[in-house]
């Protein structure tokens, strides 16, 4: 397996390169806080005792910067409470952005723009809706999931009691993401009931979401989505997979108060594992610098 020359020069030219592309585009740094107060519920992030705790993704507290600027980016350390391995560790750096008024084709193409320098392939689209229809016959832009998730579970050999969320990301994982070997592959119109609420529904259909992945040589890189516009229907959505969680309430608040639009579009970059991704090998510890200074076992 190849392994990087030189990791901190990999890194350094990744983040100067994004962050002058983001400029270009418009779009102001902000900083938001590391250590939130809302814990989000069991094994979500990581405890920092009575002081609250470290953020796992920098997310609602980005999207309410709307409220000084259409265009909002930030990168930083994200922290997560799972067990370190090649493409997971305890913490890690993340690029997220917001833009208010903006299509979901126009962040499809930004991410296009920010990631393309720095990976050996050119991207290519597979839609999931197109590939659920081939595999089940079910047509997701016109039709409810219906009994779509226990013929799935039992394609991908699911206990009876595993959420559809979950069941969902084995499928894709198995069928899918093994697609991106040896090149990247946009996964796009993703069905309702997977892991990201926040997601709007494409217009004109029942149960595809604005939604992508950006996946190379089968690691995820880039995930962006369409914001949902309606409260509610985000509630609820979110509720249903158990993520509606204090934060997004707060978002909420502002956005219903007038302060923040709630029309918007959002991606997130894993900055390791674009680092990995562009130097052609499937392990970002390489890139976690002065890991005997941080968490325990972040580089085990």
């Amino acid at each position: 397996m190849p392994t990087p020359r030189e990791p901190i020069r990999v890194k350094s030219n990744i983040l100067f390169s994004l962050r002058e592309v983001l400029r270009a585009e418009g779009f102001l740094e902000a900083v938001t806080p590391v250590g939130r107060w809302a814990d989000l519920g069991p094994g979500r992030r990581v405890p920092l005792g009575e002081n609250g705790n470290l953020r796992a993704m920098i997310g609602p507290a980005l999207r309410v910067t709307l409220e000084h600027h259409s265009r909002v980016f930030e990168i930083g350390p994200c922290f997560r409470p799972e067990k370190p391995d090649d493409l997971h560790a305890s913490e890690f750096t993340m690029l997220d952005l917001y833009a208010a008024g903006e299509s979901f084709d126009y962040l499809l193409e930004l991410a296009r723009l920010l990631v393309a320098p720095h990976i050996p392939y050119q991207p290519v689209n597979i839609s999931v809706a197109d590939y659920i229809q081939n595999v089940f016959g079910v047509d997701l832009r016109h039709s409810p999931l219906g009994d779509l998730p226990q013929r799935m579970a039992a394609r991908v050999g699911s206990g009876p009691d595993e959420p559809f969320k979950s069941i969902l990301g084995r499928f894709i994982e198995q069928e899918l993401e093994i697609r991106s070997a040896s090149r990247a592959v946009f996964l796009t119109d993703y069905p309702v009931g997977g892991d990201e609420p926040c997601a709007r529904l494409t217009p004109s259909t029942t149960s595809v979401l604005n939604r992508f992945e950006l996946i190379v040589d089968g690691i995820e890189v880039v995930h962006g989505y369409e914001d949902e516009v309606d409260g509610a229907v985000f509630a609820d959505r979110a509720r249903e997979v158990g993520l509606y969680d204090d934060e997004q309430r707060l978002a909420w608040e502002a956005i219903d108060a007038g302060r923040v639009p709630a029309g918007s579009v959002g991606l997130g970059i894993g900055i390791e594992r674009l680092c990995a991704a562009s130097s052609g090998i499937r392990d970002i510890r390489p890139f976690l610098q002065s890991t005997q200074f941080g968490l325990r076992d972040s580089h085990a």
